[in-house]
């Protein structure tokens, strides 16, 4: 079965083989995706701490998605009429969407995960449906939400037993599409040529160079910390902090999973961070796979959003609070038993 470890070392893989970078910044980079492979098969071991099946409420959960999925449709409309203009047709009213708007309507995403996740929708509906979301979701411009919400939506059908590795693939190769589908919206609106795939990796990749090179450990914990507070209005947003300390403003540039975490701590931060990262999801994996219901619908967010953090980092408020969220599910698995005594 194709796991959340082998997907973060492909593209991580790729990320490398696409970039021009000096060598202590690529076996960096490397070694982040090894420790996260071999970290995430050690948390693995230790899903015996779950015994308890019978965990979920199904009907519940479902009930949960739904009530997020209607959250994050109303907030979407908000957003959208908040700009009065689709973002996706015209990218630089995306600038104008309200924060907290736009943070609320990403529950969407993990409602429908959740759903799917704990309802019987068969396969064929349930890839119509996320097709149509993913369009709905599309006209606020984010790529990010579209690619996440189809990551989401494939894994918590292929967890759930409901796809095949040949479909899997498939599937992977219509994002794959998607994603280059908007890449080449934005760059004809914006009326900008090159490669919308190659020169977009080249230059995130280029950018956590010269973290590395230049920043390795200046931030001083400020990116991470500005991810929370930057909504409320307390800071600067981190990717917008980044693009001022390489003297360009009015636009966010995004660092890498890794550069986030070397521009904030230094190299040897790299260690303790994937280490505890890819352990930390290798156990929810074993417990999201016995469990299923919201248990997989979370993980399912967290596959989307940890196979995308390659490129943007882990530096978002939603994003943070799902993975307290996935952790809080974890320790609630654990005592579980002894709740119930």
């Amino acid at each position: 079965m194709i796991e959340l470890s082998h997907l973060f070392l492909l593209v991580s893989c790729i990320y490398l083989i696409f970039s021009n970078i000096s060598l202590y910044a690529f076996l960096a980079f490397l070694s982040s995706a090894i420790i996260f492979y071999i970290s995430f098969n050690i948390g693995k071991k230790f899903s015996f701490f779950v015994k308890v099946k019978e965990l979920c409420n199904y009907k519940i959960d479902e009930k949960i998605g739904l009530i997020l999925m209607a959250i994050g449709t109303i907030f979407l409309v908000l957003d959208l009429l908040w700009v009065r203009d689709i973002p996706l047709f015209n990218p630089e009213v995306r600038r104008f969407l309200n924060v907290g708007f736009t943070l609320i309507s990403r529950f969407f995403i993990l409602g429908w995960a959740i759903y799917l996740a704990s309802s019987n929708l068969d396969k064929k509906r349930a890839i119509i449906y996320t097709l149509i979301f993913s369009a709905m979701v599309m006209l606020i411009g984010y790529r990010t939400s579209v690619i996440v919400l189809l990551i989401s939506s494939i894994f918590a059908l292929y967890y759930k037993g409901e796809i095949k590795n040949r479909e899997l693939l498939a599937l992977f190769s219509v994002i794959f599409l998607i994603f280059l589908l908007m890449s080449i919206i934005r760059l004809m609106v914006l009326k900008v040529s090159g490669n919308p795939i190659i020169s977009r990796i080249s230059l995130t990749m280029s950018v956590y160079d010269i973290i590395f090179n230049y920043f390795n450990g200046a931030f001083n914990y400020y990116l991470h910390y500005s991810a929370i507070l930057s909504y409320l209005g307390l800071a600067k947003a981190p990717r917008a902090v980044i693009a001022n300390f390489l003297g360009i403003y009015g636009v966010t540039i995004t660092p890498t999973v890794v550069g986030a975490v070397v521009g904030d701590y230094g190299t040897l931060a790299i260690i303790p961070y994937f280490g505890i990262l890819g352990m930390f999801l290798g156990f929810y994996y074993m417990i999201a796979k016995k469990l299923k219901g919201i248990y997989l619908g979370v993980y399912s967010v967290l596959v989307g959003y940890t196979l995308v953090s390659i490129e943007s980092g882990i530096l978002d408020l939603d994003v943070i609070f799902y993975y307290f969220l996935g952790l809080l599910l974890c320790i609630y698995a654990i005592l579980s038993r002894k709740l119930r005594k």
